[in-house]
């Protein structure tokens, strides 16, 4: 039995690749949302809270799951907070925002590490927003592109790190996709991500940035 941990996994990208994984044989899910409910019942999928602003809520979520071999993490849940129109900084925001796109998806993951199978695979879902190489690039959004960047560099770190033990860490740019996020004129939407990432988990690469299937410049 393998168990995969999907996080924000009750709408969106999440929702979308807890319903591909689920028609696996031989695979558990665990997935969170702050409530702790979810639109999925299937005897092979868990749903527990998990509040990425508060270090107990991640405590308690690590509690639930720590008697599991984790064989996939997806680091998927996420807060935008930004303005489109205002690219000026608000401390507030940007605390939020970091708290929960960075400080609270890295405790999550140190916290899991020890829990993880020697061949695991961390995928942390980033942004194009997050890339020093993204060609149409403007000063909107400025807390949540910081946070995405700065998660992309612990995913870089972490895989150096983890490189001798067989844990590989990857980091995702999804691209513009139909969410609550993304909105109703996005030009992708969940389903394709989902069968993405389905492609990348057993790729053998650690420390890539992946786009549509293909690693691209950080």
């Amino acid at each position: 039995m393998k168990h995969a941990i999907i996080t924000g996994s009750s709408r969106g990208i999440g929702l979308a690749l807890t319903k591909v994984l689920i028609r696996l044989k031989d695979f558990k899910i665990i997935g969170s949302s702050t409530s702790g409910n979810h639109p999925i019942q299937a005897n092979s999928f868990e749903c527990y809270p998990l509040n990425l602003h508060d270090a107990n809520s991640i405590k308690t979520f690590v509690d639930n799951v720590q008697h599991l071999k984790i064989d996939y993490l997806f680091n998927n849940a996420e807060i935008l907070l930004d303005s489109s129109d205002d690219p000026k900084i608000d401390i507030q925001k940007l605390e939020h925002t970091f708290s929960v796109n960075l400080y609270g998806t890295i405790q999550l993951t140190e916290l899991l590490i020890p829990h993880l199978t020697e061949n695991a695979h961390i995928i942390n879902i980033s942004s194009g927003w997050g890339s020093f190489s993204e060609k149409n690039f403007d000063a909107f959004n400025p807390h949540y592109k910081m946070s995405k960047a700065a998660l992309n560099m612990y995913t870089k770190l972490l895989s150096e790190r983890l490189k001798s033990t067989g844990i590989r860490v990857s980091a995702v740019d999804p691209g513009w996709v139909k969410t609550d996020m993304g909105g109703a004129n996005a030009d992708r939407n969940s389903e394709e991500v989902a069968n993405e990432l389905m492609d990348l988990m057993d790729k053998s690469e650690t420390g890539k940035f992946w786009h549509q299937g293909s690693s691209r410049e950080w």
